[in-house]
């Protein structure tokens, strides 16, 4: 972990693209103020942790995909010239 010291209105900036400001100081509690692009979702953690995360994409090879039980979902894809099949992961509940 990485720890930095900061004033108000005083900002870090994340992977060249999100910026976190100090924005509030007040009774023990920081107010921060965020940046980012539209494509990154910004939460408080206790929220992101209640929200349902996907498993990464399914991936599957010619052979796979014919031994594969449910094909479901599986959409043809050509990789470096190879056919693929592929299809979302199954949604995950939070813990």
């Amino acid at each position: 972990m990485l720890i930095l010291t900061r004033k108000v209105n005083e900002a870090i900036i994340i992977g060249g693209e999100i910026r976190v400001i100090v924005a509030e100081l007040q009774n023990g509690k920081v107010r921060l103020g965020v940046v980012a692009p539209r494509h990154v979702t910004v939460d408080r953690e206790e929220i992101h942790l209640q929200r349902p995360t996907r498993v990464p994409l399914e991936v599957f090879t010619q052979e796979e995909y014919d031994l594969l039980g449910d094909r479901a979902n599986c959409e043809p894809a050509t990789f470096c010239g190879r056919q693929m099949y592929v299809r979302e992961g199954p949604l995950l509940s939070p813990a």
